[in-house]
């Protein structure tokens, strides 16, 4: 398997994921969850359209697409741990609908699926 493989399931998972918690759950998301997703569902069409067509992988575009929407995940991660009254996003990103274990919530998950996209996109491997 190659490793746009691995990316394409982490990215389709997370796709699913997020239509799942808010069309079959009814969680309704927040403004950085949309743009998060703004950045996520193309990664999940790119990788399948690059598995279908047996092209290689456009490093800048998934550099700039998953960059980006780490970042907001990153942002959403801390002002939902440190909340401090942005006006961008009002209370709606600091409503938890999920906490597993605690500490894992949508906006970490998210930003979870993008860490994991950009190692196995841009961290070289060793073949043996």
């Amino acid at each position: 398997m190659q490793r746009h493989h691995f990316a394409f399931i982490v990215a389709t998972i997370a796709t699913l994921g997020s239509l799942y918690f808010s069309e079959v759950m009814l969680y309704l998301p927040c403004k950085l969850c949309w743009f998060q997703r703004i950045f996520m569902y193309p990664l999940a069409i790119y990788y399948m359209t690059i598995m279908f067509t047996n092209r290689s992988v456009n490093r800048l575009f998934v550099g700039l697409m998953a960059g980006t929407g780490w970042a907001i995940a990153l942002y959403h991660v801390i002002l939902e741990r440190i909340p401090n009254g942005d006006a961008f996003c009002s209370n709606d990103c600091l409503i938890r609908w999920v906490n597993y274990f605690g500490f894992v919530t949508i906006p970490l998950m998210s930003l979870i699926a993008f860490t994991l996209i950009l190692l196995i996109q841009f961290v070289p491997f060793r073949k043996r």
